[in-house]
């Protein structure tokens, strides 16, 4: 049996790098050599534990790119080959820190799936949405398609009207990709933004951000009663002063009837203001990770648009490389896990191209 290296989360900011069975290429499927992985503020939600996986160890890493190795013996689509560089989207999907990992993939165009009931109270598919990535987008910025599809799939099914004022709530790579894609795609009047992060405002600034404010800034200069259409981006939450906490100045900014986007994801929970939603009636809603609801093969359509998101430029994949790490500087990638929250970085790639043989 092949093995391969593998960081692995054994508990909460507990990681090892191993040697560990590599996977096997599925009947219907595709083995996968890993080329670039992308750091997901998922993975540092699991570092952190303010999300779990099933159970532990995991391999964590999702936004990723890797290159075909062998095809299994019933896969059919004649499209892709060996040597092809794919891009996957996937609820639960992990396994990305490792040199290899196999893909049962639906691509725009198919509908097949394999829909079972996960333990995070969703109908999940154990297929991904995949997309093959062209010549004319490199490996750095081709792990950006993931997030990407992310951030498409909730502005998509929750778009602003024309003409709406609009809040990002928090200016990290999501906040920015879904910024881009209102400002430059979906004709809202103005796009503003809120991060308590200075560097990060000014990041905002330079991908779509008309105005980027520090939340006392949005306390104190904008009236209530101002936007028509909040798209939430922000981690797990904690303030002592709750009059000031982000989700609760958000909806008080929100006009009556305003719509509320809720893209981040905690298994901690977090705070919402039941009598602001009552009293303006805001309409709160979300994509849903379920899969009867948001279908794998609907997801496959939005990987397709989110790759000429990055290829068109209406989202900047150079501007959101900040760092590029390799994969065989272990401690180096534990460091970047840890001060995560702290960074000014946007996204940090994991490059398992060149690795140490020495």
């Amino acid at each position: 049996m092949r093995t391969m290296k593998a960081v692995q989360l054994i508990a909460p900011r507990k990681t090892i790098l191993g040697d560990v069975p590599g996977p096997e290429v599925p009947a219907d499927g595709l083995l996968m050599k890993t080329r670039c992985v992308s750091i997901c503020s998922t993975d540092i939600s699991m570092f952190e534990g303010h999300l779990f996986p099933s159970e532990y160890p995991v391999i964590l890493g999702h936004e990723y790119l890797g290159e075909v190795v062998e095809t299994g013996p019933e896969f059919d689509n004649p499209d892709i080959e060996i040597g092809d560089r794919i891009v996957y989207w996937g609820q639960t999907d992990f396994g990305g820190f490792a040199e290899y990992r196999s893909l049962r993939p639906v691509f725009s165009g198919e509908t097949k799936e394999d829909v079972f009931w996960a333990d995070r109270d969703f109908h999940d598919d154990r297929r991904a949405a995949a997309v093959k990535v062209p010549q004319e987008l490199d490996d750095l910025q081709a792990p950006f398609i993931e997030p990407v599809t992310g951030a498409m799939r909730s502005v998509l099914a929750n778009p602003p009207k024309i003409g709406d004022k609009v809040l990002i709530m928090g200016t990290g790579p999501i906040g920015i990709i879904a910024g881009s894609v209102i400002r430059r795609l979906l004709a809202a009047r103005t796009v503003v933004s809120v991060d308590a992060n200075p560097a990060r405002n000014e990041q905002a600034g330079e991908h779509f951000s008309h105005r980027a404010y520090l939340p006392d800034e949005l306390i104190a200069e904008v009236p209530d009663n101002t936007f028509d259409y909040v798209f939430d981006a922000l981690p797990t939450v904690k303030t002592d002063d709750e009059r000031k906490d982000p989700r609760r100045v958000a909806m008080r900014k929100l006009k009556p009837k305003g719509r509320y986007v809720l893209y981040g994801a905690s298994q901690e929970m977090q705070k919402f203001d039941t009598w602001l939603m009552l009293a303006k009636g805001i309409h709160i809603c979300a994509s849903p990770f379920d899969v009867s609801a948001f279908p794998m093969h609907w997801t496959a359509n939005v990987i397709q648009s989110a790759m000429r998101m990055l290829l068109s430029g209406i989202v900047d994949g150079k501007r959101l490389l900040s760092t590029v790490h390799r994969f065989d500087d272990y401690d180096g990638l534990v460091g970047i896990f840890e001060n995560y929250r702290s960074t000014t970085d946007l996204k940090t790639i994991v490059d398992f191209r060149a690795r140490d043989t020495s």
